[in-house]
């Protein structure tokens, strides 16, 4: 059974009412992650990477398309993490918000709903210590990344900008490409609401995944036509799923927006508009 759209009003948990099951498709090939042998080596869909042994030397090696790299790890022992990660890293730190456009959705007053949209993902490469140490090796991308402004140059943020269509149940994704994002809906006002777009601040994007898919969760509360908050929820959309390592580093400043007073922690304040 499909995940249908909850269009309810009310103060009823969404959390407690949504059932979600699979619908991936059996001819969509499904990018392996996980924690693998620190020699280990993948080929597949254009990308290839490995790590060898030579000397007492690990070498790591990647190559999808033009873009190669390689690099020498001293270490006793270990593993090899491949998870995927925040989309917002290549090709440089640009910023720390990722902004998803999609169809509108009308909400009724203080009503509720659940959907699914779609956002890119990157792939992470790390390397672990017998001592369970991880750090950063390598991070790939099969979608070269597009940029927007949420708001203006004179009070706005800059954001990595994803176009999706909206679902109400689980669609069918490459998940080396991209992810699925929940979307806990709720208009806390007393008339109808138009929205269209949400904008996360990577700190609150907690990515985790399972042998089909990854996944995120978001919930928006919407507080007037125009703002609404977006708040990281740091917790699957169904069991079993695993906790994928992170790349978010905490900024004592960061140079990426010029809104101040509209980041708290995780909690993006969303007031220049819905659509």
């Amino acid at each position: 059974m499909a995940l249908k759209i909850l269009h309810t009003g009310g103060r009823k948990k969404i959390r407690d009412s949504v059932k979600f099951e699979l619908e991936n498709g059996a001819d969509t090939p499904q990018f392996s992650y996980g924690k693998f042998p620190i020699t280990y080596a993948v080929n597949f869909q254009g990308l290839s990477l490995s790590v060898d042994q030579e000397k007492g030397m690990y070498h790591y090696r990647r190559a999808l398309g033009n873009w190669k790299t390689e690099k020498n790890v001293s270490m006793s022992n270990g593993s090899l993490l491949i998870h995927p990660v925040e989309p917002l890293n290549l090709p440089d730190n640009v910023t720390d918000f990722l902004e998803i456009g999609f169809d509108p959705i009308m909400i009724e007053p203080e009503g509720r709903c659940v959907v699914f949209v779609t956002m890119p993902i990157e792939i992470g490469v790390f390397i672990e210590s017998e001592s369970g140490e991880t750090e950063v090796l390598d991070i790939v991308s099969y979608i070269y990344p597009k940029y927007s402004m949420y708001g203006n140059s004179s009070r706005g943020v800059i954001t990595r900008h994803h176009k999706s269509s909206v679902y109400y149940y689980s669609p069918n994704v490459k998940n080396y490409q991209s992810g699925l994002l929940k979307l806990e809906i709720e208009n806390r006002t007393t008339g109808w609401v138009n929205i269209g777009r949400v904008v996360l601040y990577q700190k609150g994007l907690f990515l985790y995944f399972d042998e089909h898919i990854t996944a995120a969760t978001a919930t928006v509360v919407i507080t007037s036509p125009d703002v609404a908050s977006v708040t990281g929820i740091d917790y699957p959309i169904r069991e079993d799923m695993t906790p994928a390592s992170r790349v978010y580093v905490p900024r004592k400043i960061t140079p990426f927006y010029n809104i101040p007073g509209m980041l708290n922690d995780t909690v993006f304040t969303m007031d220049m508009g819905l659509i």
